[in-house]
C-alpha cells in the first residue's frame, strides 16, 4: 500500500507538493483544474525536480464537473478536450494512472442506460487519446444514486481499458456499502480515495469521524487490493489528515479500528 495526499487546485502546486513531500507521502495526487492549477499555470518543469527531490509519484487527477455524461454531444466533446489537455502534463511528470470522474444524465429526463453510453463515448476517447500519452484512464464513480455496482460495471464492460478508482466516502453513499463495492468491483481496481462521511453527504472527513464500517471496508482492501491510496481529506487545518494518515497506516497494520 502506498499512501498519497492531493493538491489544491486554488493553491500554489509548487508549495502543495512541497507540504506532502515533508509530510512522509509516497505520492501525489494532482489536481489538474480550475484555477491555479489548469495545465497552462502549472510549472511542469519545477512541479518536477520537487518531486524528485521528495522521490514523489503521481497521479492525475482532471475536474469533477467535466460533464463527460452530457446529452450533448458539443458538451461531450468539450469536457474531452479539457481532460486531454491534462495529458500532457502528467506524461512530463511521470504519471501513469488519470482520473476521470462520473457525470449523470438528469435521471428525469434520460434512463441509466442513456446516460451510460453518454459516458461510455467519452471514456472511449478519452481512454484512446491517454494511450498515445502513456496513461491509463482510470473511473471515479462519484456517489450519486445512479452510482450502483451495476451501472459501473456496465461502464467498465464497454470500455475495456477503462480501469477503476474507488473514492471510499462516495461508496458510503445512497445506502450503499464500501466493502460490497470493493468485493463486487475489485478486478478493475487499481486506485483508492479515502475519507470519511455520515452516509448522507460527500462531507471528506478524517478516517473514523464518520459512519462508514473502518473494519470491513479495510478488510475487502486487504484481500483485494494493493496499491495507491489517496486520502481525500478536506480541512484548512492539515494537521486533521497527518492524524488520518497515522490512523490508515495504523489500521492497514493491524492495530487499530476507527
Amino acid at each position: 500500500m502506498k499512501l498519497g495526499f492531493h493538491t489544491h487546485p486554488r493553491m500554489n502546486t509548487i508549495d502543495e507538493i512541497r507540504w506532502i513531500g515533508r509530510s512522509g507521502f509516497d505520492f501525489v495526487d494532482l489536481f489538474l483544474e480550475a484555477d491555479l492549477a489548469l495545465p497552462e499555470h502549472i510549472d511542469v518543469e519545477g512541479a518536477r525536480t520537487v518531486l524528485e527531490q521528495y522521490d514523489l509519484g503521481v497521479v492525475g487527477h482532471t475536474a469533477w464537473y467535466l460533464p463527460i455524461g452530457s446529452p450533448c454531444v458539443s458538451l461531450r466533446d468539450a469536457a474531452v478536450a479539457e481532460a486531454v489537455r491534462c495529458f500532457g502534463v502528467l506524461q512530463t511528470l511521470g504519471a501513469v494512472y488519470v482520473t476521470i470522474h462520473a457525470n449523470w444524465a438528469p435521471a428525469k429526463m434520460f434512463s441509466a442506460k442513456e446516460a451510460c453510453e453518454y459516458q461510455i463515448d467519452s471514456l472511449r476517447r478519452l481512454t484512446k487519446a491517454a494511450g498515445s500519452y502513456g496513461l491509463r484512464v482510470m473511473y471515479e464513480p462519484v456517489g450519486s444514486p445512479r452510482d450502483t455496482v451495476e451501472n459501473v460495471a456496465a461502464v467498465l464492460e464497454a470500455v475495456p481499458d477503462l480501469s477503476l478508482h474507488i473514492d471510499i466516502g462516495h461508496a458510503n453513499l445512497c445506502g450503499r456499502d464500501p466493502a460490497s463495492f470493493i468485493s463486487e468491483l475489485h478486478e478493475r481496481l487499481v486506485h483508492i480515495h479515502m475519507h470519511d462521511n455520515d452516509g448522507n453527504a460527500d462531507q471528506h472527513l478524517p478516517v473514523g469521524c464518520g459512519t462508514i464500517d473502518w473494519t470491513s471496508t479495510m478488510a475487502a482492501l486487504k484481500k483485494y487490493f494493493d496499491g495507491t491510496i489517496t486520502l481525500e481529506v478536506f480541512s484548512r487545518d492539515r494537521d486533521y489528515a497527518l492524524l488520518a494518515r497515522d490512523k490508515v497506516k495504523e489500521m492497514w497494520r493491524g492495530k487499530g479500528d476507527a
